[in-house]
């Protein structure tokens, strides 16, 4: 962490760091230790070797695709595709989050929209479903989904993309929970996707006291048709 470089942007009152040469910002409350931190266990996390590596040799995003990218958090994923894409729905709810994705997404906003709403099985003021929001808009190529162990809720909210015949890839985070590998391998499989896993394992400790066996989790899926 030391070695991560932090700037300031005295217009906006943001931090930023640099990620492949764009300026990512980071949450107004976040002091430059919280920021190295931050940075440097995001860029472990992204390793090539990481179980929780979105992309593989043969598993990526392609020039003009529509990707979405739920559970944006500092938008990482997606600035690092944001030249490729066509298109890009950011959705998240943390405010501090949204005010970053807000700077760091500037040069690039005519083609991305931020949605400051949860993705899941229902709409409501506060809930969108997946279907309901494409249902008339262009075929998404890309969803990426990383949503803090609700991923079940989601893909419940999704029937339609999911049984599409057109092609599309997903890469689908399944350490929260205990099944989730196993129970979101079946609901792709059936649905006619072809699905690997991520290099490695995770060991999730959020609450060591309720760990049970497996304890060692994949990180994520890679689906795609």
């Amino acid at each position: 962490p030391d070695k991560i470089e932090v700037f300031f942007d005295d217009k906006i009152g943001l931090s930023y760091v640099f990620l492949n040469e764009k300026r990512l910002y980071l949450k107004r409350s976040w002091r430059e230790k919280e920021i190295k931190n931050f940075y440097c266990a995001m860029q472990t996390e992204q390793d090539i070797n990481s179980p929780h590596q979105y992309f593989s040799e043969n598993f990526y995003v392609e020039n003009g695709d529509i990707v979405v990218d739920v559970g944006t958090a500092e938008g990482n994923f997606s600035l690092s595709i944001v030249e490729k894409a066509k298109k890009i729905y950011l959705f998240e709810i943390d405010k501090e989050w949204i005010e970053a994705l807000n700077a760091t997404f500037e040069p690039w906003k005519e083609k991305v929209e931020i949605i400051n709403k949860f993705v899941s099985r229902e709409n409501d003021e506060k809930n969108i479903t997946l279907d309901t929001l494409f249902r008339n808009k262009e075929q998404i190529n890309f969803l990426k989904i990383d949503v803090d162990g609700v991923e079940a809720d989601l893909l419940k909210g999704c029937e339609e993309i999911l049984n599409i015949k057109k092609s599309i890839k997903i890469a689908l985070c399944t350490y929260h929970k205990q099944n989730d590998e196993k129970d979101f391998t079946l609901l792709l499989k059936n649905k006619g996707f072809n699905v690997s896993t991520s290099k490695g394992y995770i060991i999730f400790y959020t609450n060591m006291d309720e760990m049970r066996e497996p304890y060692l989790r994949k990180g994520l899926i890679r689906a795609n048709k």
